[in-house]
């Protein structure tokens, strides 16, 4: 595999795109180096017969997945298992190494549900609430012996698997604490509350300090054991920190169970790459992304509550895939899923509609097979090895936020939380998630890509690096040393906007005597440079025009705009912004909803050359443009204000 820097070089946009097509991979397997993912990879995930290699080749598919079938075991069977992929061509990746660790209580069993043991766990706790062992993990994530067992079966997957170089390896499929980022009390097992009562002395020093936050009399570290939800519901002086610190216990344990797994595919084989798929929304079960994002190098996430956005903030350098599923929307999803950021696709297929089962492209692979041809022919390398451009708008993701909305949510509902089904998870509108969504979404309609800040990072001093605006969704807990980066942001002349008056909390979910920075966001307007001002998070076609002069009043200001005929902004357009050298590569793709699309302006702050990356043909150089921009097929373009060679000879529009 060549490995070619684009650093350095001032190319055309023509060029760019052909440096981006002669590098990417038609079916030989990769070299795996960290943080070099340089092509799109088309995956299928059921097997496939030997048979269906040539319609496999003409859909676009270049790899598949290996099952880890027998876990303990995993060199038996295994030629049978990668033969039909390697006679093919194909590279692939393994596939649920380790999922009765990770994913427990959400994981295939014949004749059952997929969640029938969370199911019986639910059950138990009706039966008789007081009967901590509805609240034991099985296994733990902290049982040492588990641990080891764990170690021992990835480095044995990686020693079978290695001289072939798969594309990654997945510890779980869809894992959390309980089933999938359902809210449960794991894990009260003698192994979780020893790690945990070792992680509250490092945080609290001393027992007196925690007896104090928690408002307990415990007389020894031992001794310590964290409020049940049903206990912290009891409380009615507002302090849920020893259920809240359990809570963030559970994410922190999850999170290192997962860094386990990657350093011991790491130890066996340093280029390989480990991976969880389905990952959840942010929120329970683990899905703490402040922990996540760092704890593997590859992920395949459910797209929702701002996680793909979070994710690319906190690590660039993550490799993040998505799977497709045959709906209407498909195509659309394929391309949407490339511009937020995947380097990949999954598709899943049990009725063989990609490649049928007599080994010809089928009625879904002959739908998908220009899409995949389009995008593997330059397109997917050229924004995979572009970087995203970032504005001065930092957005905090505060877990301890979160925590702290759900017990005051569903305090006044008693036992409702655990009465109600395991899949109603994902009908819960958490107004912390919800408004960091809000917000995420609109500035990604306007050509901002906001910077995500955890609690960790600001009280780092991340604001202090280039960050004009900074927008607190529903930030009710804040520690005081974040509330500190905070006033002195607002005093240097940064503008800090909050749907509500931030810091009502503590960061162990402790209500406090009055909100941390109510004297930024009193009725009266604070002294010297400071800025901040309270605005409801964007509703769904909001056109924020108190919100966007807010930003550009504070220097925050995107490099277009999109207008409709009647002048107004265009807020169903959903927009993408990278930088390749000195060349900007734009991306537009239009919701769905509209009968017919209405053509758009878009104007930009200076003329400058404009290129049609799919068309492959230059526009000319022009301050405004009219598009019409699809639902499905997005609109690429490249801008530049440098001079630009016209498209190599032979140069022609694509055919899909």
């Amino acid at each position: 595999m060549k490995n070619i820097s684009l650093s350095g070089r001032r190319l055309s946009c023509a060029a760019l795109l052909g440096l981006a097509a002669s590098t990417a991979l038609a079916g030989d397997r990769p070299v795996a180096t960290k943080g070099a993912w340089p092509e799109y990879r088309a995956i299928i995930w059921q097997p496939q017969r030997a048979g269906s290699c040539a319609a496999l080749r003409e859909v676009g598919i270049d790899s598949g997945a290996v099952i880890a079938e027998n876990r303990e075991r995993p060199a038996q069977g295994i030629e049978q298992r990668i033969a039909p992929l390697r006679d093919c061509g194909l590279a692939w990746y393994v596939e649920n190494i380790a999922t009765d660790f990770y994913s427990s209580y959400h994981r295939y069993t014949p004749g059952k549900p997929v969640n029938w043991r969370f199911v019986e766990v639910k059950e138990a706790y009706r039966n008789n609430p007081q009967d901590l062992r509805a609240f034991v993990r099985d296994p733990s994530l902290s049982d040492p012996d588990w641990q080891r067992r764990i170690r021992d079966r990835l480095t044995e997957t990686v020693r079978v698997h290695r001289a072939h170089r798969p594309l990654f390896y997945d510890l779980g499929d869809e894992p959390g604490i309980a089933d999938l980022s359902a809210f449960w009390d794991f894990d009260f097992s003698p192994h979780s509350l020893s790690g945990m009562r070792r992680w509250v002395k490092e945080r609290y020093r001393s027992l007196a300090a925690l007896n104090e936050q928690w408002g307990s009399s415990f007389d020894a570290w031992d001794a310590v054991m964290p409020m049940t939800t049903a206990e912290a519901m009891k409380r009615t002086d507002g302090n849920y920190s020893a259920w809240a610190d359990f809570k963030e216990w559970m994410d922190v344990e999850f999170a290192r169970a997962i860094e386990r797994g990657t350093r011991a595919i790491h130890a066996a084989d340093p280029s390989a790459y480990s991976a969880i798929e389905g990952a959840q929304d942010p929120g329970w079960g683990g899905y703490d992304y402040t922990r996540l994002a760092t704890a593997v190098d590859l992920m395949e996430p459910y797209d929702g509550g701002g996680n793909v956005e979070i994710l690319r903030s906190l690590n660039p350098k993550l490799v993040l895939l998505r799977t497709s599923y045959e709906s209407g929307a498909e195509i659309r999803e394929i391309w949407r899923s490339l511009l937020r950021g995947a380097r990949g696709v999954v598709f899943w297929d049990p009725e063989h509609k990609i490649v049928s089962e007599d080994g010809r492209a089928g009625d879904r692979g002959r739908k998908v097979a220009p899409h995949l041809r389009e995008i593997k022919s330059g397109l997917g390398a050229l924004l995979i090895r572009s970087r995203r451009q970032i504005a001065p708008v930092a957005v905090l993701y505060s877990p301890a936020s979160m925590r702290t909305q759900w017990m005051l949510d569903w305090q006044p509902q008693g036992t409702a939380w655990s009465d109600r089904a395991p899949s109603a998870v994902y009908e819960d509108a958490n107004a912390v998630r919800s408004s960091m969504t809000a917000f995420l979404d609109f500035l990604g309609r306007v050509g901002l890509e906001a910077r995500v800040l955890t609690p960790e990072l600001l009280e780092r001093g991340a604001l202090r690096r280039g960050v004009r605006a900074l927008i607190l969704p529903r930030a009710l807990a804040l520690s005081a040393s974040e509330a500190a980066e905070i006033r002195r942001f607002a005093a240097g002349g940064g503008t800090v906007l909050a749907d509500g008056i931030p810091g009502r909390y503590d960061e162990h979910s402790r209500r406090l005597a009055a909100p941390q920075l109510a004297d930024l966001f009193g009725t009266t307007p604070p002294a010297g440079k400071r800025k901040a001002i309270l605005l409801d998070a964007p509703s769904p076609g909001d056109h924020g025009g108190e919100l966007m002069n807010i930003l550009a009043q504070a220097g925050v200001e995107a490099m277009l705009t999109l207008t409709r005929k009647d002048g107004s902004r265009a807020m169903n357009i959903e927009t993408h912004l990278w930088r390749n050298g000195r060349t900007t590569i734009l991306a537009l793709q239009r919701e769905p909803g509209e009968a017919a699309a209405e053509p758009v302006l878009l104007t930009l702050k200076a003329p400058a050359r404009i290129y049609d990356l799919r068309a492959r043909r230059s526009l000319g150089t022009a301050k405004s443009l009219e598009l019409t921009v699809d639902t499905a097929v997005p609109t690429l373009l490249s801008v530049s204000s440098a001079p630009e060679p016209a498209p190599p000879a032979g140069a022609r529009a694509s055919s899909s």
